[in-house]
């Protein structure tokens, strides 16, 4: 009888574990919704305007990665990203820069965050079309 207590006692003690390291991933997740009113490029990935939610996958690592995921969940791309310290953010945004009439994501931050999650960029066309092309910046206030 005791033996079969301590074997009750373990598995309880397991899924409790198990269940709250599955809630500390998904709910320490930053997560936005955000209406992005143009096709843009997010690593290389071309995305239609629509509605997203952008999601930092890996919350405690020093090079997080965001998942922009269409609503609807045909679209969805992830951006590698290197953490830039900045002034803290009264709301949450999404930068995009506007080369001619293509828009690529470049930046995110969460409001009441003073570190901006910078994207990576290596593909060399896109190189090539921001050393010719006319430059602007384009942000996107979401909510929380």
């Amino acid at each position: 009888m005791k033996r079969f207590f301590n074997i009750i006692l373990a598995i309880v003690i397991i899924a409790t574990a198990l269940t709250a390291a599955a809630q500390a991933q998904t709910n320490g997740s930053p997560r936005v919704t955000a209406n992005i009113p143009f096709a843009f490029t997010a690593n290389n990935k071309k995305l239609p305007a629509g509605k997203y939610t952008v999601t930092v996958l890996n919350p405690s690592s020093d090079r997080k990665a965001l998942q922009f995921r269409s609503m609807d969940g045909h679209f969805s791309a992830i951006v590698l990203t290197n953490s830039e310290i900045g002034s803290v953010a009264g709301n949450s945004k999404l930068v995009f820069e506007s080369y001619d009439d293509q828009y690529f994501f470049t930046k995110a931050q969460w409001a009441g965050d003073s570190t901006t999650l910078a994207a990576l960029r290596s593909n060399k066309d896109q190189k090539h079309l921001i050393a010719t092309a006319k430059k602007k910046s384009i942000v996107v206030i979401v909510g929380g």
